[in-house]
């Protein structure tokens, strides 16, 4: 949970035996595994409350976990590439042209020529 390893407890360690000593450091470990114990009841208290107050059953909290967790897993790009598989699939293909080669694009022509000068309105401004 809080990803502390052997050296972050060694370093622990060093700095409560400088600050609390040998003699109140057993006391102190204690007051810590303590107050631990009372926070892990509490919880484990909260959780069967609220179990028992939604009236769920043991069953159903699994659904819902499995529930939960499936709606985890949606992931944007993962939708959106098997819609496009799909799509890509159900489109059907161009039909040839009529000597089996495709026909060539050709660009559209431009209403006035290109070397014509544009329309200009002096009235306009």
């Amino acid at each position: 949970m809080f990803d502390i390893g052997m050296g972050e407890f060694l370093v622990i360690g060093v700095v409560a035996v400088l600050i609390l000593g040998p003699d109140r450091l057993p006391r102190a470990i204690s007051e810590v595994v303590k107050w631990a114990r009372v926070l892990r009841e509490q919880a484990l208290n909260a959780r069967r409350e609220i179990v028992s107050a939604a009236n769920l059953d043991p069953g159903m909290t699994d659904q819902i976990r499995r529930s939960v967790s499936d709606l985890a897993d949606l992931h944007p790009r993962r939708l959106a590439s098997t819609f496009l598989s799909d799509v890509a699939t159900d489109a059907p293909a161009k039909p040839p042209g009529p000597s089996g080669a495709a026909t060539p694009v050709t660009p559209p022509t431009p209403a006035t020529p290109p070397t014509a000068a544009p329309v200009f309105d002096p009235d306009a401004t």
